[in-house]
């Protein structure tokens, strides 16, 4: 059962989230991996393309060496409680490859972040986030 919460906490939760998001993607884009894992719960999952990577070295290990531009638009948090929300964020992924290889910057990753997060004593951090790639749904 979700938890009502008074309007100010309530706005203090999404915008803690909400700046979450901004620093994953920030993080990420200037290549500070080990800030980027620390966004994570101790025991925080990463979800990318069905392969789970549990625990803050295992994330860090996913991030990979590619310089990225993530793009995150369109998020939506909605608190559960004074210590748990959930939300989602659209996503576009811009890569160039770290050898420098020909092509350029290209996208490629679009979809949504389907995203858990719970406050710890570091402060609001995602428990869960799992990408889901954007796929057009057949008739």
């Amino acid at each position: 059962m979700m938890e009502e919460l008074p309007a100010a906490e309530a706005l203090a939760v999404v915008s803690a989230c909400e700046r979450l998001n901004l620093d994953y993607s920030h993080h990420a884009d200037s290549g500070r991996m080990d800030e980027w894992a620390q966004l994570f719960a101790e025991d925080g999952e990463l979800i990318f393309f069905g392969q789970t990577h549990s625990g803050r070295v295992a994330i860090k290990a996913a991030g990979g060496t590619d310089v990225t531009l993530h793009v995150i638009t369109n998020i939506r948090i909605e608190p559960l409680s004074a210590d748990e929300a959930q939300g989602t964020a659209y996503v576009t992924t811009y890569v160039n490859p770290a050898d420098g290889a020909a092509g350029g910057v290209t996208p490629v990753a679009v979809g949504t972040y389907d995203d858990r997060y719970r406050r710890t004593p570091e402060g609001w951090r995602f428990a869960r986030r799992t990408f889901e790639p954007f796929a057009r749904a057949t008739a």
